[in-house]
């Protein structure tokens, strides 16, 4: 689980990098928000003390929850 972690991590913080440096549409900076906050919940390295009793496989498990409900945020009202 923790390899899972470091690979999403590393994704999520190369998109939202990328997102916020370009910004080539509406609301990507609300994505590269989510990105760069996904890749703080799913590093390994800082929660390996697991503070306040959350252990890895919640924060990736709600980490791939979060990526997946990208599409909603595109969604345009």
């Amino acid at each position: 689980m923790a390899l899972v972690g470091w690979i999403v991590s590393v994704v999520a913080l190369l998109g939202g990098l990328a997102l916020a440096q370009d910004m080539p549409f509406a609301r990507a900076d609300v994505i590269a928000q989510g990105l760069l906050f996904a890749a703080f919940i799913t590093c390994p390295a800082f929660w390996a003390d697991a503070p306040f009793g959350i252990t890895g496989k919640p924060r990736v498990a709600a980490c791939i929850a979060m990526l997946l409900a990208v599409p909603l945020v595109l969604m345009r009202p």
